[in-house]
């Protein structure tokens, strides 16, 4: 059976344990996806969800998912359910999920621009992607969370930076999980860091 197109987009956050930083959290994360297809000219994108404000111990936050005729766009405070994959933004089928890589990274946002970090993360991507083409899926993953994790230390804003809530995670994709002929699939991924934890969880769409 062939496989079927789909969308991955953040679902949901949930907050177990704040942060340390001072007040509620204010979380956003990033989202890489990469399609190894091609493993010379691979394609990539970041994608970009909140910032959540006002986020406290015990509180799920989640994505709206997009309406036929809205323009995101003219509703900047809304946290959109963008699609992450594939890389065009359009459903995508996966074939083999060895040849897609989603990798998620969460910040706390205090002074910095989100938006400047995902351009960051995106230049970060593209030149990891590029000196290392002869190496392993494996050692290719293990590059990009590397040279994202830089990306994201970068201030984007003063006095008091963004900083990362733990190191980037890659979100395994298996045949299973990308069947969703009966129905969308979930799954959730536990990142600890700067104090907090937080449950992240992605949702797979027949796209």
């Amino acid at each position: 059976m062939a496989a079927l197109p789909v969308t991955i987009a953040l679902k949901n956050i949930k907050c177990k344990i704040e942060t340390d930083e001072v007040g509620s959290d204010e979380p956003y994360v990033l989202v890489t996806a990469v399609d190894l297809g091609n493993p010379l000219l691979p394609n990539a994108e970041v994608t970009l969800y909140g910032p959540w404000s006002d986020v406290d111990e015990g509180e799920t936050h989640g994505t709206q998912p997009l309406q036929p005729g809205i323009n995101p766009s003219d509703f900047p405070f809304v946290v959109w359910r963008r699609n992450a994959w594939g890389p065009s933004g359009s459903a995508k089928a996966i074939a083999n999920p060895a040849n897609a890589v989603i990798l998620v990274s969460m910040m706390e946002h205090d002074d910095g621009k989100p938006g400047t970090a995902r351009e960051l993360t995106k230049g970060a991507v593209v030149s990891s992607l590029a000196a290392s083409a002869g190496m392993t899926r494996a050692q290719r993953v293990n590059k990009l969370k590397a040279d994202i994790n830089g990306a994201l230390g970068i201030p984007t804003g003063f006095p008091n930076f963004d900083d990362r809530v733990g190191t980037t995670q890659e979100l395994a994709l298996s045949a299973n999980l990308l069947d969703v002929a009966a129905g969308p699939k979930t799954k959730t991924l536990t990142i600890t860091g700067d104090g907090g934890r937080y449950e992240v969880t992605f949702v797979v769409t027949k796209g």
